[in-house]
């Protein structure tokens, strides 16, 4: 096999999400084997899907699949450009055809759930307002949309009852980043929907579905640290945890007779699979037997109908993103898709090894250490610090993706990778996650800048080849890095981040202001206190800047302006603006180009004289 090149990191294949057709026979999944990520069915009767077939053809990303229950028909969420004004389709498998579903076209969709029957969808649009979200219900036989709930807020549609008579609805405290309500909205009679989860304090709801007993379950930290799962009475709206863990429970399937529940738990970042049997009132009880499975990341969780078997996306360091199935029964585990990983040998990439190094206030980061296993020189290493974006999120412990650049050079032995998760974080607590909010902003960055005190200091990096880079988020994590310590990093890559809070409040998306507010804080002086604009003339490390012309999360503005103030400076800074991507770069060509500069730009900058 010949050595892989970073062409081969970009054009690995990923393959993601799970649904099940009604007789268990088929399932679809979402796929970029094509170079952008598009929808599939495979037929279960074959060993695996390589040959499954492409549900329709579109230009733009499908993000979402769902097969209509009881129908050879699949739902998916395309865009145009990245522009997020996520469009419905339905696809006829046995016609060959797709039609476009809801009514208007340049507004955003956000996917609900079907009926059990098929013949109801539910979804969310800013149609009305582009601030707020309201919630319609299509009858997808006669095509009669209806508007169920009308409010100003970021309404969420969720699952029906069985009857489909009523409808889940998750409304976000605009107010209190982390804290919602969940909500039982009668779409028969109509009125107010009904509040499930009246608490006190911030407390969050996730993924709530009816049992076929009745119950209601979800994923909740209410009054506790981690995510766990509830069970909460539709009628009285009485809750109980029925499964707790000393980490976050982050994804759970019911089996569609109820009698079945999967969790996967998530332990410092790696997935744990667990099965239990459930009683008629949705309490789970005795565990199951289920095969084990590697370190990595599980998602997308389903149970296979009228089987004890279980699908799931598993995605680890040595393997890309893949469908994997669970035979309860057997004990056996069996990949679905096969995505092709190149030239690249699984045994070549490292294992990450969890670090917690020590930060400014005492206190610990969980972070993700990669060291080479081969060296191509002698000598400490350089290494790059790779910061997530969110801020609510969790780096996991895989380089696929956004950091192609990165994992060829570690597979070339040429440098170290550290991942934090600093504080802001999911997966380590609710006080960690709040531990950036508003005022603490600032306290995020230093845990990024302690992270480059400890790789110089351990001697796990050379002190002066040490690098930042990150996304989004993470783009702003680097611009804050290297204006509040612009003497400590040798390079730094900023991808589609925040330079100036008050223009990127101002740009984002009318649905995202008053969130991000909430999570950011509204005060003009703190907010230009915090933003990277305002101290750009610190800058002296080389910056490499990427950014996507349709991006309507964080616009092209936010880089433009650190690129001039930069430039006018005189300072090194290298600008890539991709045509017709927005908020993540997803077509094949141009990941290509974005990994080649990436990798150009660090041979320049942190790997001079290996």
């Amino acid at each position: 096999m010949p050595a892989a090149t970073v062409e081969d990191f970009v054009r690995v294949e990923s393959a993601t999400g799970v649904s099940f057709a009604s007789d268990g026979l088929r399932l679809a999944f979402r796929s970029n084997r094509s170079g952008v990520y598009q929808a599939y069915v495979t037929d279960l009767h074959g060993e695996d899907a390589q040959r499954a077939q492409t549900v329709a053809e579109t230009e733009g990303t499908v993000y979402q699949t769902a097969f209509r229950p009881g129908h050879a028909q699949v739902l998916f969420v395309t865009d145009d450009g990245g522009d997020e004004q996520y469009q419905l389709h339905l696809a006829d498998l046995d016609a060959g055809t797709a039609r476009p579903l809801g009514s208007e076209a340049r507004v955003i969709h956000n996917l609900g759930a079907w009926s059990l029957d098929g013949r109801l969808l539910s979804y969310a649009s800013n149609r009305r307002d582009r601030r707020y979200f309201d919630i319609y219900v299509l009858d997808v036989e006669s095509g009669r949309e209806r508007l169920v709930l009308q409010q100003d807020g970021m309404n969420a549609a969720g699952r029906f009852n069985a009857s489909a008579t009523a409808l889940l609805v998750s409304r976000p405290n605009l107010e209190q980043p982390g804290d919602n309500d969940l909500y039982l909205l009668d779409i028969e009679a109509g009125g107010e929907p009904r509040r499930l989860t009246a608490h006190d304090g911030p407390a969050h709801w996730a993924d709530a579905r009816f049992h076929a007993g009745g119950a209601v379950l979800a994923l909740s930290d209410e009054g506790r640290e981690f995510v766990g799962l509830q069970r909460i009475d539709p009628t009285t709206g009485k809750r109980a945890f029925v499964l707790e863990r000393d980490w976050d429970i982050e994804a759970f399937a019911l089996s569609s007779d109820g009698q079945r529940l999967a969790v996967a738990v998530n332990e410092d970042g790696f997935s744990r699979l667990e099965a239990f049997s459930v009683d008629a009132d949705g309490r789970p009880g005795a565990p199951l037997d289920v095969p084990a499975v590697p370190g990595g990341v599980i998602s997308s969780l389903e149970w296979r109908p009228e089987a004890a078997a279980l699908a799931f996306t598993f995605e680890s360091a040595h393997a890309v993103s893949d469908v994997w199935l669970a035979d309860l029964d057997r004990r056996g585990l069996r990949r679905l898709t096969r995505s092709d990983m190149r030239s690249i040998k699984p045994t070549s990439l490292p294992d990450p090894e969890v670090v917690r190094y020590p930060t400014f206030d005492g206190g610990e980061v969980p972070a993700f250490l990669y060291r080479p296993l081969r060296r191509a020189s002698e000598g400490a290493l350089p290494c790059l610090v790779l910061v997530h974006g969110g801020p609510e999120s969790q780096s996991r412990p895989f380089l696929w993706g956004s950091y192609a650049a990165a994992a060829y050079l570690l597979h070339q032995g040429r440098l170290a990778v550290l991942v934090p998760n600093v504080r802001g974080s999911t997966g380590y607590g609710k006080a960690y996650h709040h531990a950036d909010d508003v005022e603490r902003r600032m306290d995020s960055v230093r845990d990024l800048i302690a992270a480059r005190q400890w790789l110089a200091g351990s001697g796990v990096a050379d002190p002066a080849r040490i690098g930042v880079m990150g996304g989004s988020y993470g783009g702003f994590m680097t611009l804050a890095a290297i204006t509040e310590a612009p003497e400590d990093w040798a390079a730094a890559v900023d991808l589609f981040g925040i330079a100036n809070f008050l223009t990127f409040l101002e740009h984002t998306g009318p649905w995202r202001r008053r969130p991000l507010a909430a999570e950011y804080g509204s005060d003009t002086a703190f907010l230009e206190s915090i933003s990277p604009i305002h101290k750009a003339d610190r800058i002296r490390t080389p910056l490499l800047v990427v950014q996507g012309d349709h991006d309507v999360r964080v616009p092209p503005e936010e880089s433009e302006q650190i690129v001039q103030t930069v430039r006018r400076n005189e300072g090194v800074v290298e600008y890539v603006v991709f045509e017709r991507e927005g908020h993540g770069i997803q077509r094949l060509p141009n990941r290509l180009e974005l990994a080649r500069r990436t990798v150009a730009f660090l041979e320049r900058y942190l790997l001079p004289g290996e």
